[in-house]
This record gives structure tokens, sequence and C-alpha cells, in this order.
């Protein structure tokens, strides 16, 4: 691949903000990437946003009022194909945009540092620490010098969405008021499959680590059905399906249905807040919960403890979190929990009993 120059002719007022993190991520910074357009500093800037595809339809629905234009990219194809890649590069420094911002908390250097490397903008702004990266230090002698400013954060492991608005009160140069992620999601439409108060499950995720068995779901599904009078929703994903069939399979009962697959992540979002509760594993699903106000309990093995997860008591969010024994026995010391979990966690999930589950879920009903 032919490289690119990375000096060029600038578009004055022009602006590229950079997300590419997972749909949690986004979920916890597009909030503060709606106030470029409100700024005293940017609100004049012609803004391009350039976001992961997999979450296109999200932004696009309920944030296309906040930027100008989308430029959307394919990480597996950005990483695996370089004639992806060239086109990617080049349609970037084509723009010629005078300042790039990489809002990604974890900068990956192959794909947001190169995007800013390569932009040719005259001013680069990014986060100067990876708050998940064990091996930080090598970005820092590799890529940091490719930014005119880097933002510096408390190197503490906090809430991602704490960590955002002190990343963007400092690019902004203004105090940002918000408190907790909101979603609003009245002017979404989706066909429901019943008319009586639903409770949505979503058993799956990609992480095996993070999964709780569907015997375990199965067992709280059946309690829900015997003792209350709600009727059930099981969503998620296509690639959950084969987990849904299986909860599906366990029950006669006329008052589950199958939902996985057939939403988008507006619809998704829609579901989540018509339902009287949530239970999930710890996935993008709990942040839609949160965003939208629905009560949620989320089963976690905590992984990633104190950056996505548990919700700060001060944000009166509605929902529960129940983790492995060794985790819970220590809530009450967490800052060790949060740097030890900070990476990864290797408790086990299914070591939390169905039991404190629906006990967990009769605190909301």
């Amino acid at each position: 691949m032919k490289l690119l120059k990375t000096s060029g002719k600038q578009t004055s007022q022009t602006i590229l903000l950079v997300h590419l993190g997972s749909l949690r991520e986004y979920l916890l910074v597009r909030n503060y990437l709606n106030l470029f357009r409100k700024s005293s500093n940017y609100g004049n800037y012609k803004i391009t946003f350039c976001g992961n595809i997999l979450w296109k339809d999200l932004a696009e629905t309920f944030d296309k009022e906040a930027f100008d234009d989308f430029l959307w990219i394919d990480k597996k194809r950005f990483k695996a194909n370089l004639f992806y890649k060239y086109k990617i590069l080049q349609s970037i420094y084509k723009k010629g945009f005078e300042i790039v911002i990489d809002t990604t908390s974890s900068r990956e250097i192959f794909l947001d540092d190169l995007i800013v490397k390569t932009s040719g903008a005259k001013v680069k702004i990014g986060n100067l620490e990876s708050p998940t990266s064990q091996t930080k230090w090598k970005s820092k002698l590799i890529t940091d010098k490719i930014y005119t400013q880097l933002i510096s954060q408390f190197p503490d492991n906090i809430f991602e969405f704490y960590r955002n608005k002190e990343f963007f009160e400092k690019v902004l140069k203004e105090k940002i008021i918000l408190t907790r992620p909101q979603l609003y999601t009245e002017h979404i439409k989706i066909n429901l499959p019943t008319t009586k108060e639903f409770i949505v499950i979503l058993p799956g995720t990609r992480d095996k680590k993070k999964r709780w068995l569907p015997e375990k779901f199965a067992f709280v599904i059946q309690t829900i059905i015997n003792r209350t009078k709600f009727d059930i929703i099981i969503a998620g994903c296509a690639a959950d399906k084969i987990i849904a069939d299986k909860l599906c399979h366990c029950f006669n009962s006329n008052r589950v249905y199958d939902m996985t697959g057939k939403t988008t992540f507006p619809q998704l979002a829609k579901l989540i807040s018509g339902a009287k509760i949530l239970i999930s594993n710890e996935t993008s699903a709990i942040h839609f919960a949160a965003s939208v106000g629905t009560p949620f309990v989320c089963i976690s093995n905590g992984n990633h403890l104190g950056r996505f997860h548990p919700y700060p008591q001060e944000m009166d969010v509605k929902g529960k979190y129940l983790y492995p024994a060794q985790i819970e026995k220590k809530l009450n010391k967490p800052e060790g929990l949060k740097q030890k979990y900070r990476f990864e966690s290797d408790s086990d999930i299914n070591s939390i009993s169905p039991g404190s589950v629906y006990k967990a879920f009769e605190r909301f009903i």
C-alpha cells in the first residue's frame, strides 16, 4: 500500500470527531458528542463524525442532528483489508480537516492513531492515557507524538461516563452539567408481540466468560411465569439465536416471546424502554436500560469493574448488579476491586444462583 502524505491543504472550520469503540462505549459518550453543535468554540464548524459501523443505525437515528456528515468504518475490514484501509485513509486525507479529535479513551495504534496521523490535520487532539491498556507505555513511545494536544486524565479507574466528562470539558473548555447518559425513544416504532406488561431477557454475549448459562435463565423465566403476570420477551442479536432457541424450547407457555435478531439497535432501545425490568448479562443492553430509565438486573463476572459497571450511586440508576461471591463479599472495598478487575476477570459467572437473580428482580416489582 502506497503511503499517503501527512500534510496538505486544510479546509478551515472543519472538524473530524473519531470514536471507534464498542456499542457500550458509544452509549456512554454520545451525549457529550452532541455538545459540539452547541459549543461556543466549535458550533460554527462543519462536523464530521467517524464511527464504528456496528452501531451506525443507532447514531444515525438518534444523533443525526449533531453532525453534518458521517464516515463509517468496518474495523475488521480496516485491519484485514489493505485496499479498504487505503480507501478510508485517502478519503479522510482528501477532506482536509482542520481539527481531528479522537474521543476514544482506549486508543488503538493501528486504528485511531493511524487515522489521526493520516488526516494531516493542523490540530490533533486525543487522550493521553489508555485506561484499559496494560502496555500503554509502548503506545506512548510510538504514537503520542502524533498529537498536537493530549488531554491528561486522572490515572484512577473511574466510570467511563465520568472519564468522558473530564475529557470533553477540557476539549470544549466549558463546564458540562450532564449527570447520566440519556436516550429518548418516543419516535421509534416497534411491533410488540404482547399488549401486557413484559420483562425483557437478554441471555447472550460474545464473551463466554460473561455468559450466564441458558438453564439458569430458564429457571428465572419459569419462576417469573409461575409467580407473576408478566410476559417474557427474549431479545438480542442474531448471533444469540441459538441461546434463545434453547430457552424457548424449555417452555410451552404462550407468555414467552422470541424477538432475538428481529430488532435494530434503535428498536432494542425502544423495547427495553417499554419493559418493566431488564434481566441481562453485562452487555450494552444494561447501558440502554440506564439511558432510557428502565430498571435492570445485571449478571456480571466482574470484567472491567469500575470502568463500565456498576453505575455510580449518585447517578440514581435503577439497577442491581450481581457478581460471584469473591466479588460480592468485597463490594464494601470497591477501590481494591476496581484495581483487581480493571482489565479482566476470571471469576465464574455461573456461580451466581438463579435464586439470587430472582430475588433481585423482586426488588423492582
